[in-house]
């Protein structure tokens, strides 16, 4: 008596390949369902139905000292009115009108109860990232995917409540597992019996649609049917009238039957279950993508797991996910976004540096004309390609290096900010023009074109600019400034790795006084991280003119990460914070107005100019009068605001 479980197991196949054995792993998923009026299919396959509408534990574990809990609460129409789920204490309240999210900073605290919660601001909008899960739509279900352990629960949602769940554990483990799903890897002789988490009646009436339904499943269900028509007739008892726990039944019962068995032609016309409707131009398939194509991203991640129920658009068009509604587009017709805005193909964007035109979806870029610049604003380093990442540690750093040349930068022991910064070239005298720009930054020119821009308060960053036709390999933090950004993090032993943490690391010089802490640790310190930064995302703000050329979200994570980890000088490293996209607009040619105004920062821009040391160490001890000549001749200034 088990109905079928969706496992996908560590199967190893051995396939011969010219002369080659090749040994492949596949993936072995746990899973745990509970669907209808309250049946409940264990993590080994065992099957029973519970009418309770108590609160009871689908699951509850701990693994690497991280808890994992997921509670249900089913109404008095059979169907779940609300479902907990806690990953490493944040707590996520799926209910009947949104997703909820346990925001502990602002003290609000949700509990599992038979009330429903209407405060809007404990409400988030698809897709929603936070530290230690993600939820997105996935077909016709949404998804909350850990993202400290391979736990995904996945639910479909009625304008009633919700008829299915289903819970995936990507891996075993000797954990002990409490709550209805059970526990993987042990025998289904070890569960707790039915009647001991509910009470139900003992009288099974005879359904006639349970039992025309499972006349046409003897080919896929075989001895099973029995069991299959018992748990239809405890599913039905006292909900008769329900089609959303009808259905939801012979759903589940018919996707594992699948597409090979008669009951997947007739089942909906046999039971009366009318095919889901979607919106706009979206069509309904049984076991289509679960990730849309649409015009921001044509092809999505594809395989046999993510085919679901799931609404699609009609073959040979899109969804248009660049504008309101549900709208299906054929792919030339895509329109384009950059900064929170939309454009239609044919539409164009100007900077100082390159000219875009959207075509299908995408935007085609004339060849940008600014050089490469690298910047090092505390613990985050834009590369010379654009990858945008936040050091580990408090080092001795190889900011960048060429042939002749290389740039060091150490960060303070005490803050998470730079102390020094060095340039070593074989001839100081001949080859290096060292000059205040303005009352905050003081320039480095050389000779073969590289410019280093310092600003020297309230914090030391670093603008490091190539030449404009770089014919230098150069590495480091800053990477190789070949326009590809997927070898930007590339080691000091010429590896490329995924994570930042490795490749930065593989630049120090010595030893690190400190690790950067990557994420904050005073709630206060982050709810006035969170508060003040979100001046950079305000669309009437100073900073608004901007967002055309510059979208504000990676900023605004810049400075809340900088913020909030600066000790006692939140608002010095927040004014930096907004100066770094200030900065960032300038160079594109805009200007935002008295930003440092606008934002109480005026005080940190009134600096008296501080002693730079140049220790000149160089094998040609004689000054060359025309090299410096030249150097002063070619002298430019960068086109952004100076902040003098």
């Amino acid at each position: 008596e088990y109905i079928h479980m969706y496992v996908y197991m560590y199967l190893y196949t051995i396939v011969h390949i010219y002369g080659c054995l090749y040994l492949y792993k596949y993936l072995y998923i746990y899973t745990c369902k509970m669907f209808g009026s309250g049946i409940i299919q264990t993590f080994n396959a065992s099957s029973f139905h519970v009418r309770t509408n108590c609160p009871f534990t689908l699951t509850h574990f701990t693994h690497d000292q991280v808890d994992y809990d997921i509670t249900t609460l089913r109404g008095d129409d059979g169907l779940l009115s609300q479902m907990e789920i806690i990953v490493n204490k944040i707590r996520t309240v799926v209910q009947i009108g949104g997703i909820l999210v346990e925001k502990k900073r602002f003290g609000c605290k949700i509990i599992l109860s038979l009330g429903l919660y209407t405060e809007p601001s404990l409400f988030v909008s698809l897709p929603y990232d936070h530290t230690y899960q993600h939820i997105f739509q996935y077909g016709t279900y949404t998804r909350l995917r850990s993202l400290l352990f391979p736990l995904s629960v996945t639910w479909h949602t009625l304008p009633a409540g919700i008829d299915t769940v289903m819970v995936e554990l990507e891996q075993g483990f000797s954990t002990e597992m409490t709550g209805l799903c059970g526990q993987p890897n042990v025998s289904s002789n070890l569960f707790i019996s039915v009647s001991q988490y509910s009470h139900f009646s003992t009288f099974f009436f005879f359904f006639q649609l349970c039992n025309k339904f499972f006349s046409h499943t003897m080919d896929c269900l075989q001895d099973r049917n029995p069991h299959f028509l018992r748990l239809c007739e405890e599913n039905m008892y006292s909900y008769e009238s329900s089609n959303y726990v009808r259905c939801s039944f012979f759903s589940e019962v018919v996707q594992q039957c699948r597409h090979n068995s008669y009951i997947w032609i007739i089942w909906r016309t046999l039971t009366g279950c009318a095919a889901p409707t979607c919106p706009g131009d979206l069509v309904y398939e049984e076991q289509g993508a679960a990730f849309v194509p649409s015009c921001s991203n044509f092809n999505p991640s594809h395989s046999r797991q993510n085919l679901i129920r799931s609404c699609v658009c009609p073959e040979g068009s899109v969804l248009n996910d660049q504008t309101d509604g549900f709208h299906c587009v054929n792919i030339s017709k895509c329109p384009c976004k950059f900064a929170g805005r939309s454009y239609v193909s044919g539409d164009k964007r100007s900077t100082n540096c390159q000219t875009c035109v959207c075509q299908a979806g995408g935007w085609h870029c004339s060849e940008n004309s600014c050089p490469p610049r690298c910047l090092l604003e505390g613990q985050f380093v834009t590369t010379f390609d654009g990858k945008q990442y936040a050091v580990p540690g408090k080092c001795a750093y190889v900011a960048s290096q060429g042939l002749n040349w290389t740039i060091m930068v150490r960060f303070s022991e005490k803050y998470s900010s730079l102390h020094t910064a060095v340039l070593q070239l074989p001839q100081v005298l001949d080859h290096a023009l060292v000059f205040w720009q303005s009352s905050m930054f003081v320039q480095v020119q050389t000779s073969f074109g590289m410019k280093i821009q310092v600003q020297m308060s309230p914090e030391i960053q670093l603008y490091i600019t190539l030449p404009r036709n770089n014919p230098y390999n150069v590495s480091g933090l800053c990477g190789n400034s070949n326009n590809d950004t997927t070898d930007d993090f590339t080691t000091s032993t010429g590896i490329v790795e995924n994570s930042p943490q490795p490749f930065a690391l593989s630049w120090s010089v010595g030893t690190c006084a400190a690790n950067i802490p990557p994420i904050c640790s005073s709630t206060d310190s982050e709810i006035f991280a969170d508060e003040m930064c979100s001046v950079l995302r305000d669309q009437t703000g100073i900073f608004a003119k901007c967002h055309d050329h510059i979208p504000a979200d990676q900023f605004y994570t810049t400075c809340v990460g900088r913020t909030c980890n600066c000790g006692s000088h939140l608002q010095q490293c927040l004014c930096v914070a907004l100066g770094s996209y200030a900065k960032a607009c300038a160079i594109l040619g805009v200007a935002v107005g008295d930003w440092r105004k606008a934002t109480n920062c005026s005080k940190f821009s009134l600096v008296t100019r501080q002693l730079i040391q140049v220790n000149l160490s160089t094998t040609n001890k004689h000054r060359s009068k025309q090299t410096l000549r030249e150097l002063l001749v070619q002298c430019t200034y960068e086109k952004d605001d100076l902040n003098s």
